[in-house]
């Protein structure tokens, strides 16, 4: 940026209305651009980024494709400065432009007069005055829409003209026709494969189709991608296949493993094989979630299958590798020490740098599990964790810099992880007990981090800030053996040898929701702004305190007795989460019923 550039004005978004004839203006990024769902909700359609001084567009809903210019997006674009672009998005024609003066994308905007043109000849137009706009003057001079292109007089945009007549008369069948497919060339699947659409990457979060994903070359020489570096396998799109629908790099090697067309991070096996369910796990830096999340993926298969008849499978031993590392030495250890797991760094072990809208940047693994119900082999999903340093989620770091707390919005399920032993409310209530963890300094930014979480999904997903997602939201209160006494006795269910049933889960929400409401008010107060499904749940994942290592690198860290571990209800709100699905891929047990009275 040169010195005179700090007195230009800023470059903004011009938005116009082609029915309104109206314009508005922002500076902010991204824009998202929204519309109806089936269902009558609103929900974001595209997304308009800047970064790094480049702009683009992505569209956000696959099964609501967007038309940029009269052609339909279906990968991240890029919007040149001072350029008018036509954009038919859920039958409304938008004209964008980026520029630094916002009050005019051109003469004769709001006159509201057309030019239509066959598409084989651009240049021969005839006029559409405004008094004659409307889909029946359009059919009878026009047919077949398809063959035509709409033009606003008062510049170079231009439109389909199904696209104008649509926004004329919505009723009209008028819909924007899928793009084909590479995949069209490839071999067809086997007919037990099942046939999917597009889902988010379970890095970036962006969606695609099957069709569109990239090959991982295999052949030795084949090392080295343009994109992530010299060390990393060539991504590349498939041209030839073997007998089996293989894929072969350029070396005829076979390819198995597909990588994200838009980052390019290697995809879990069978990626496409089954629905997807994203559970996001967010807390302060320090409120101990890789401890939990280590616990709950240890125990999480054991109770599944004992208490649902539903197996839970590693779904990507590579990429899950960092995870099992951390679960194995929590479990296996013998000594403090050994048992030690250090906080998730910004852009530590549990990051992979990756592409995304035009520049390398830290994002989390994706810890992959396969989810099978054995009395319906036929019900499978993929479950699909993150552990997020939450770092991310400090208010000023922003999305488009620093992405990797994005899949928030695409979850089907956010559990935040509430750290008592560092609220200052709490503290005050446990102050006569002589525990580490309440010695140590902290600072308290929980509630901050709670609500820049909602903020985060509701601006990504388009909502105003008062309105509600239907994502269930579990509010895990952690090291229940550290306050388990601030509530009456026995006023938990706390079983040994079985889950929770909905009932208890709801009881239990209901004892620690009024504790929360009492110590932190805003807590609940912004849980239950952000969702409208909200439980709270009693949970320690050491089920004992940490003690404080005295010698040695880890000298003051405060570290588990592998020895006493015992979890408390870690599993539970992920259970919940999965309950709530719909379908839900378990069957969750009814709560029993009372036992009669002798005699009756």
């Amino acid at each position: 940026m040169g010195f005179l550039d700090f007195f230009r004005p800023k470059i903004r978004l011009a938005i116009g209305d082609c029915s309104a004839r109206s314009l508005s203006k922002t500076d902010s990024f991204p824009v998202n651009l929204s519309g109806q769902t089936v269902e009558g909700q609103k929900k974001a359609l595209c997304a308009i980024h800047h970064m790094s001084g480049e702009f683009s567009l992505e569209a956000l809903d696959p099964t609501k494709p967007i038309r940029l210019d009269g052609e339909t997006v279906t990968r991240e674009t890029r919007l040149q400065i001072e350029r008018n672009y036509g954009l038919c998005i859920d039958q409304h024609l938008l004209v964008l432009r980026l520029t630094r003066k916002p009050d005019r994308i051109g003469d004769g905007f709001k006159e509201g007069n057309w030019d239509v043109a066959p598409m084989q000849s651009p240049e021969d137009r005839e006029s559409v005055p405004k008094a004659q706009l409307d889909s029946d003057y359009l059919k009878s001079h026009f047919t077949p829409f398809e063959n035509f292109l709409a033009f606003p007089t008062y510049g170079d945009v231009r439109f389909l003209l199904e696209d104008l007549a649509s926004s004329l008369d919505p009723a009209l069948e008028t819909s924007i026709r899928p793009p084909e497919s590479k995949a069209q060339s490839k071999p067809p699947l086997a007919p037990s494969a099942p046939q999917t659409g597009d889902r988010p990457c379970p890095y970036c979060w962006k969606p695609f189709s099957q069709g569109d994903a990239l090959n991982i070359a295999v052949h030795e020489s084949l090392t080295g991608d343009p994109i992530l570096g010299s060390h990393i396998k060539l991504r590349f799109e498939a041209e030839r296949f073997n007998h089996l629908g293989q894929a072969l790099d350029s070396e005829g090697v076979a390819s198995v493993d597909l990588a994200c067309p838009h980052c390019r991070g290697r995809l879990p096996p069978s990626f496409f094989a089954q629905p997807q369910h994203i559970l996001s796990l967010v807390g302060a830096p320090s409120s101990g979630k890789s401890y939990y999340l280590s616990v709950l993926l240890k125990q999480l298969p054991g109770e599944l299958i004992q208490s649902f008849s539903a197996n839970l499978q590693d779904g990507d031993p590579s990429g899950n590798a960092q995870l099992n590392e951390m679960k194995n030495r929590l479990f296996s250890a013998t000594t403090p020490e050994d048992a030690f797991i250090s906080k998730t760094d910004f852009e530590g072990v549990m990051y992979e740098r990756l592409y995304r809208d035009g520049k390398l940047v830290p994002l989390p693994r994706p810890f992959v599990y396969y989810l099978q119900r054995l009395d319906a082999p036929e019900t499978r999903a993929s479950l699909v964790f993150y552990d997020n340093a939450g770092e991310h989620f400090k208010p000023g770091i922003a999305l488009e810099d620093s992405p990797g707390a994005l899949h928030v919005a695409s979850s089907s399920g956010l559990l935040f992880l509430f750290d008592p032993s560092s609220s200052p409310a709490f503290r005050k209530q446990l102050r006569r007990k002589r525990d580490p963890q309440l010695r140590t300094q902290v600072s308290d930014e929980q509630d901050t981090i709670l609500s820049e979480l909602g903020v985060r999904v509701k601006k990504m997903r388009a909502l105003e800030s008062f309105e509600k997602v239907d994502t269930p939201l579990a509010i895990i209160v952690g090291k229940l053996d550290l306050w388990q006494n601030l509530l009456p006795e026995g006023s938990l269910h706390i079983p040994e040898d079985r889950p929770l049933n909905q009932k208890e889960i709801d009881e239990n929400s209901h004892q620690v929701r009024s504790l929360l409401a009492r110590l932190c008010p805003t807590i609940t107060a912004n849980a239950e702004s952000i969702s409208s499904k909200v439980r709270y749940f009693p949970v320690s994942s050491l089920g004992h305190s940490p003690r404080e290592i005295s010698s040695g690198p880890l000298a003051g860290r405060l570290a588990p007795n592998p020895k006493r571990l015992n979890p408390i209800l870690a599993t539970t709100p992920a259970l919940w989460i999965l309950s709530q699905q719909d379908p839900s891929p378990i069957s969750y047990p009814a709560a029993p019923e009372p036992a009669l009275p002798p005699g009756e």
